[in-house]
């Protein structure tokens, strides 16, 4: 009896054993991101894979002559039938060469939106070629930053930061990979998240920032021309170009804004941009579109590679630049004048199909970067409402891009048409700098506007939209809901209220904002 009892303590301690093993073999699988996309962007195959990007190198070695070792690139993300080639050219360019680290800047297009970067805790990327090992010590110094977080629904089944693991791992042969998706970034997160990179950044890194340039046709939402479709494509994409060869960051958003070019790696150019040295110098290696495949271009996505390089590679980080802040000023009747005439103009332009238009300005109380919303109202009832609280552009600008923002893209409302032009009224709101309060009651209704900001999560009312409410309480919880919290949020001291004033003028009065 004692033998069986002391066979059965053994074979339980044998299943436990072998619990405690499968439980740890499930624990160091759940620490590899799989691949999402193989199969599907390229070859699940590892033989097949292998050939394909070494044949896309070998092509591109022969088309891209680069002065010095790259410190970054900017890479197309599509599938290898479309991309590949010009993938290969950028990553040609680093065949061979020696990094330490290598810095992937992604996008989100299929996980739920976020503010900042997605870092996911994981020991190594799986492709058919086999493990990238991820630079945990960088990862985890990037993550004690607020603007770094999970976020893993952003890389489950992204493939903008998949598709370029492959290329590096036949260029590079061995790295360590600092992996992240990017959600949405406001104007003053670029030089913060540059400033955290440039932390675990050293002379063996190099950076790639994942990206597609203009996609065009009625899929995507966007076809503002449709004559001399290649042309005007081209012409699109090398206006972009241009700036992020002049490393002109700002230029480049204000670019996107006044164009509507549909580029999906906006925020990994911004970053990119924002963390090079002032000596870097970049080089367009290979540029066409989807389209020049089938000579079809009703759909079309264009591909453009960008090579950088810098003597002294990375060396110190670009130097500051000195910024306009907001301005804690009033607007004279004249410049109120002058900032609604610009509304208008681009209202008219922006409901006929048109670019913004160019616009000059020098009067000095116009050139404060401080937070505009412009309200349409039509018959007494809001159209369109956008804002934009910390640009980089002067106010006079700020007021055409959030005029085409209210009029072409407020996700409430279908855009602005010409035949409404004659019954539609503007309102502008300057706002003055805005300001933490510790009691988020401690503010004054109907001349305060109200910022809740919790994560990624943030909305806000304007000072006139008070009307609309009977105590600050119901204000505050409404606008919770506004930014998809639950009411009562705005009492966790999680969250964060913020205040400022605004001064606010239109065409006619008492337009109803929101």
């Amino acid at each position: 009896m004692v033998w069986l009892l002391d066979s059965a303590a053994a074979l339980l301690l044998l299943c436990l054993a072998m619990l405690v093993v499968g439980e740890s073999a499930s624990a160091e699988e759940a620490s590899v991101r799989d691949p999402a996309v193989a199969g599907q962007f390229y070859p699940a195959e590892a033989a097949e894979l292998k050939k394909q990007v070494a044949a896309f190198l070998v092509a591109g070695a022969g088309k891209a002559k680069v002065e010095g070792k790259p410190i970054a690139l900017i890479v197309p993300h599509a599938g290898y039938a479309y991309s590949g080639r010009c993938a290969g050219v950028a990553y040609a360019t680093v065949k061979g060469q020696a990094y330490k680290r290598v810095i992937v800047l992604a996008v989100n297009h299929r996980g739920m939106p976020f503010r900042g970067g997605s870092i996911l805790s994981v020991d190594a990327y799986r492709t058919p070629l086999g493990n990238v090992p991820v630079d945990k010590a960088a990862c985890a110094t990037l993550r004690e930053s607020e603007l770094f977080g999970e976020h893993a629904s952003a890389q489950r089944m992204e493939h903008s930061l998949e598709v370029h693991l492959p290329f590096l791992q036949e260029a590079l042969g061995a790295f360590q990979l600092v992996p992240i998706v990017l959600g949405d970034l406001a104007d003053d997160d670029y030089a913060a998240m540059a400033a955290l990179l440039r932390k675990v950044m050293d002379q063996d890194t190099l950076v790639v920032a994942s990206t597609d340039f203009t996609h065009y046709g009625r899929n995507f939402g966007f076809a503002p021309f449709e004559d001399k479709v290649r042309e005007n494509i081209e012409k699109l994409d090398k206006g972009a170009i241009d700036l992020i060869l002049r490393r002109d960051g700002p230029g480049f958003s204000k670019y996107l804004a006044r164009t509507g070019a549909t580029i999906c790696g906006r925020c990994p150019i911004r970053v990119l941009l924002q963390l090079l040295p002032d000596k870097a110098t970049g080089q367009l290696v290979s540029y066409y579109t989807s389209g020049d495949e089938a000579n079809d271009y009703r759909h079309s996505v264009s591909y453009g590679a960008i090579v950088f390089t810098a003597p002294g590679q990375w060396g110190e980080p670009p130097a500051a630049k000195p910024v306009a802040g907001p301005l804690d000023v009033q607007i004279s009747e004249a410049g109120q004048k002058k900032l609604l005439e610009i509304a208008r103009r681009a209202l008219e332009a922006v409901a006929a199909g048109k670019d913004l238009p160019e616009t000059r300005l020098d009067d000095a109380e116009l050139q404060g970067r401080n937070g505009v919303f412009v309200t349409l109202n039509k018959d007494g009832q809001l159209r369109g409402c956008i804002g934009n609280f910390r640009p980089e552009t002067p106010l006079y600008e700020t007021v055409a891009v959030q005029t085409q923002q209210s009029a072409l893209r407020d996700p409430r409302f279908q855009p602005v048409q010409p035949a409404e032009l004659k019954d539609i009224e503007i309102e502008i709101s300057v706002l003055m700098p805005e300001k933490p309060i510790k009691d988020p009651l401690d503010w004054e209704f109907g001349k305060h506007g109200i910022i809740v900001r919790r994560g990624w999560q943030q909305a806000t009312f304007l000072p006139q939209v008070a009307e609309h409410f009977k105590t600050k309480e119901e204000m505050l919880s409404a606008c919770c809901r506004k930014a998809g919290m639950l009411s009562a949020m705005w009492r966790d001291p999680e969250t964060t209220v913020l205040i400022y004033s605004a001064q606010v003028f239109g065409e006619k009065p008492a337009a109803k904002a929101r």
